[in-house]
């Protein structure tokens, strides 16, 4: 009798365990936010592509993108980097100068 209210317990563990298959990513940067919805499994280039296109100031390799402090590469996924859902991307242009 208590094997299964046990077998009950593991179940309910198991669900709780379940990540959402899509996820919201925000990308942050240049004074704008940019929101795109996507599967945990898909390639962060997917993102990284939809800022340069909502943000048509900002050209191709000018700057780079952070999460948790972390360069985001596009050939990873959120899955890989343990995102969740509303997941915050810093969009950060380099800068040139000095004296």
């Amino acid at each position: 009798m208590s094997s299964s209210s046990s077998g009950r317990e593991e179940e309910e563990d198991s669900k709780a365990v379940v990540k959402p298959l899509l996820l919201t990513v925000k990308v942050v940067g240049h004074e704008r936010v940019v929101m795109h919805t996507m599967r945990m499994t898909d390639k962060l280039q997917v993102v990284l592509d939809v800022w340069y296109h909502k943000v048509p100031e900002v050209t191709y390799n000018t700057g780079v993108f952070l999460y948790d402090g972390l360069r985001v590469r596009g050939d990873k996924t959120q899955a890989e980097l343990d995102m969740e859902d509303d997941a915050m991307i810093d969009f950060l242009e380099h800068m040139d100068g000095g004296a």
